[in-house]
């Protein structure tokens, strides 16, 4: 498995793992309004690598936008167009409260996944 940090603006962080089955990223910090098009372009520029399954590792997030969520909803729908299936894992419970009430439930199943294992992060990474 190989693993990429992406840096971002300082809210928000993505890393990146690369195993066998999955695409995984993780996400790290806030993703708020004034983050969200750091959010969707970052997501973006992920090469794909012929994945047909990219999980967001959601462990870490600890605050998401309105704004943000349609970044999320956009690129999942983008990939499902692709063929991709993207589900999302560790959700805390009041990231989820805003990505249910969004309808982001039925768009990305949970998935059961280990945290990820990466080492400590420096802020932005």
């Amino acid at each position: 498995m190989t693993a990429q940090t992406i840096p971002a603006e300082s809210k928000l962080a993505f890393h990146v793992e690369r195993g066998p089955q999955r695409l995984t990223v993780a996400l790290r910090g806030e993703a708020s309004f004034d983050q969200a098009e750091v959010l969707s372009a970052r997501l973006l520029q992920i090469p794909l690598d012929g994945y047909s399954l990219v999980v967001l590792d959601l462990a870490e997030l600890t605050f998401i936008s309105s704004r943000a969520i349609r970044a999320l909803f956009e690129f999942g729908l983008a990939l499902r167009q692709r063929g991709v299936e993207v589900r999302h894992a560790n959700v805390q419970a009041h990231v989820w409260l805003a990505l249910e009430a969004a309808g982001l439930g039925k768009l990305f199943e949970p998935m059961d996944l280990e945290p990820h294992t990466r080492p400590a992060a420096n802020a932005g990474t």
